[in-house]
């Protein structure tokens, strides 16, 4: 009868409702009970020793083991007003976003709304790219960065402007996007990728794409301090942004670059308390509360080889091993080579904030770090944090790792520091000169100057930046000081060169 099947069917989703509770508690109280541990002043040494090094004004910090949250805490400032960092203060989790929406993906998937193998215009008949290519991208190339989208055109997607509409019109500026290589044929990091899933989402569900973290990861899992607006972040005493300005970290996050068109791929916050309880839900495999054991076992396997060694699984990087084993046998830890020392892991770049989260599946152990401040310069020494974390939790030492990349990139701000006084000592110097002797002096000279200046410009513009994935928007939102020193490049190269110009214009035969 009608009447007896709504009842039995509304005493089962209570009863799934009650288990549902039931395991949220479980996670709520297991991420609120860390245990004391031993190596907890080596701990706090070490991130002291890092945080004085490297001018981080706070840090939240918490390592799981076996289910269990084993070390939480806060560290540092979170204002200016020198409030405390606590394991409850929301961070930016910058790029450690995507982790949440390839979760939301796997969940449609399970749920039979979306299937990897489809293409994206399945779901959004619209979608397009500038030349060809738009038919073939598939939501798994999305999730595993195949799509052929760069790096830099997703870096662009954070200067957008910041309203309710920004994802999809996003999303359909992309008919002005080239792709990089064949979807399919070639692995790019890019933003882009994360915010098509993140409007997938949207579309498929029915419901806003913050709506739909909230309500189908947030709160399972008890993450009553994690936000999918800056407003709502703030409104919660989210750590502040400090930027670093010529040396100095500054809280400049006023004004910071923030746009609803990147959420899903960059634009998520959590508390440290908060993202212990997702990593016991991410390494607890067995565990139904977000999705089933197959499916997060998908999550966490690779996709795609990036190189021997590296690869990226959905909205994770994979390596089958912690540290080179050579390497690690160097060191002093607990770690065995004969444990599984897969991990996954990800981290997150944002104007003034850092995230870094380290999982080793095979140990049942995962640990994050948020911080907020971020030297663009030296990022990757903050990542690296998570792996000498991970050495002094398991027994060791910790190593220090020092911060790689180029040289160029590591002194960026003493090179462009020094280009502006030579450009400076360098017109002042041709100014000088044609006061005193007019306009006499050789005229290959001057060309030599013009063209040396204009090809500086171009290099900076059209080599230097897109390399990095960055253009000078870019910079004056993440890297102010950097970005004023180029505008400074700039003006004084064309200054010189137009002084020379000039010259040459007057000496010219009439």
């Amino acid at each position: 009868m009608p009447y007896s099947y709504t009842r039995s069917t509304v005493g089962f989703l209570f009863t799934v409702g009650l288990m549902i509770v039931s395991l949220s508690s479980q996670y709520a109280a297991s991420a609120a009970e860390p245990q004391g541990v031993e190596y907890e002043s080596r701990l706090e040494d070490f991130l002291r020793t890092q945080m004085e090094t490297y001018k981080i004004p706070g840090l939240a910090i918490a390592i799981v083991r076996n289910g269990e949250v084993e070390h939480i805490d806060g560290v540092g400032i979170a204002n200016p007003d020198g409030d405390p960092v606590t394991p409850d203060t929301p961070f930016l989790l910058a790029s450690v976003s995507k982790s949440f929406t390839a979760l939301g993906i796997l969940q449609l998937v399970e749920d039979g709304k979306i299937n990897l193998d489809d293409p994206v215009q399945k779901y959004l008949p619209w979608f397009d790219v500038k030349g060809k290519g738009e038919s073939e991208i598939t939501v798994a190339h999305l999730v595993y960065q195949t799509s052929g989208f760069s790096e830099y055109d997703g870096s662009q997607m954070n200067l957008r402007p910041n309203n309710p509409d920004e994802p999809e019109a996003a999303v359909r500026d992309l008919g002005k996007t080239s792709l990089l290589f064949q979807p399919g044929e070639g692995w790019e990091y890019s933003n882009i990728n994360y915010s098509v899933l993140g409007l997938l989402i949207q579309e498929v569900s029915g419901q806003r794409y913050e709506s739909y973290i909230e309500q189908n990861i947030f709160a399972p899992l008890g993450m009553t301090h994690s936000h999918t607006s800056l407003n709502s972040a703030r409104a919660d005493n989210a750590a502040r942004g400090y930027t670093f300005y010529f040396g100095t970290p500054l809280a400049l996050d006023a004004n910071m670059p923030y746009t609803t068109a990147i959420i899903p791929t960059a634009g998520l916050w959590a508390s440290a308390a908060d993202m212990s309880r997702y990593l016991i839900a991410h390494l607890d495999e067995e565990a139904e509360i977000l999705i089933s054991p197959d499916g997060m076992k998908q999550i966490h396997t690779p996709g795609v080889e990036i190189e021997p060694g590296y690869n990226y699984a959905m909205g994770w990087f994979h390596a089958p091993n912690f540290l080179d084993p050579d390497f690690l046998q160097t060191l002093n830890t607990n770690l065995d080579l004969t444990d599984d020392l897969q991990v996954l892991w990800h981290e997150g770049d944002g104007p003034g904030y850092k995230a870094v989260v380290l999982m080793a599946p095979g140990l049942e152990y995962g640990v994050v770090l948020l911080m907020n401040t971020n030297n663009y310069a030296i990022s990757s020494v903050y990542k690296d944090f998570a792996w000498d974390v991970t050495l002094i939790a398991n027994g060791g030492d910790a190593f220090y790792f020092k911060p790689s990349g180029s040289f160029v990139i590591r002194n960026v701000r003493w090179i462009a520091s020094g280009l502006v006084l030579f450009l400076v000592g360098g017109l002042s110097w041709s100014i000088h000169q044609w006061r005193r002797t007019g306009n006499k002096g050789g005229r290959w000279g001057k060309w030599l100057v013009i063209l040396f200046k204009l090809g500086l410009v171009a290099f900076i513009y059209l080599k230097f930046l897109p390399d990095n994935s960055a253009s000078l928007g870019i910079l004056l939102g993440y890297s102010p000081d950097i970005g004023i020193l180029v505008i400074l490049i700039t003006i004084f190269s064309i200054g010189w060169s137009a002084i020379n110009a000039w010259m040459l214009m007057k000496a010219w035969p009439k």
